[in-house]
């Protein structure tokens, strides 16, 4: 269980919030066959590419695009997880690191996730929320700053608009660095379960892992077709 305080922040600078981790990476919040863990922003031969990396920094996987969290375990409808972590040296120093809703919020219904979800809304600090549009359309986000020794470690917040029905739903993402001169990453699906049961929530994630969309294509979503040094993590609302 992660206690999570909601507080504000200074434009453009890291915060550091209430939050204590009292469980290690792959450990008892998420089912044990479903990973946890931040979204690792990396490059490979100048590509920009997501992995999944422990809150400590110490342990990643590389080319993962699916990641799971649970909503209410401190406050109703609610996550600060998972969290944006890039190691130190990975992007220019003091450029600007953004990112797109994709498409609309998806539910599972229990076969995939072509099922609308209602809205969920992504907030850090004073900046601009981004919400997920009510139909499929690109939702431009708010920008976080690459800070001077070329990393970043964030925690937006995650927030399920009402009506907020229990489940497992779907956010569609991309990253990018703009100022870098990257490419935008391949989409990737972050799950999030509302109160839902082990069995729905693995359901859920397998499938989500089966069917992301491959690399230079764009999948019709929900068809059925298819170390280094610890940085403090950084939360605003």
């Amino acid at each position: 269980m992660k206690d999570v305080t909601k507080m504000n922040c200074v434009t453009g600078m890291k915060c550091v919030t209430g939050m204590m981790v009292a469980a290690a990476i792959c450990g008892s919040a998420a089912w044990a066959t479903i990973p946890e863990g931040d979204v690792q922003p990396y490059l490979e031969n100048g590509i920009l590419k997501t992995g999944l990396i422990s809150e400590d920094g110490l342990t990643s996987t590389p080319n993962v695009r699916v990641f799971f969290a649970e909503l209410g375990e401190d406050v109703p409808n609610f996550t600060a997880e998972p969290g944006w972590l890039a190691l130190d040296g990975t992007f220019n120093p003091n450029v600007m690191f953004t990112f797109q809703i994709n498409r609309a919020l998806r539910q599972w219904n229990g076969t995939d996730f072509s099922t609308l979800g209602g809205s969920m809304q992504l907030t850090f600090g004073p900046l601009t929320p981004a919400v997920t549009p009510a139909t499929d359309a690109i939702i431009q986000g708010f920008s976080l700053p690459i800070d001077s020794e070329g990393g970043l470690h964030d925690h937006p917040f995650y927030e399920l608009l009402n009506p907020a029905a229990d489940g497992v739903y779907l956010l569609d993402l991309s990253f990018s660095v703009p100022g870098q001169g990257l490419n935008t990453t391949e989409p990737i699906w972050i799950l999030f379960g509302q109160n839902a049961d082990e069995a729905t929530s693995q359901a859920a994630y397998e499938y989500a892992t089966a069917n992301v969309p491959a690399p230079g294509v764009i999948a019709a979503l929900g068809l059925g077709v298819l170390g280094t040094k610890v940085r403090r993590r950084s939360k605003a609302k």
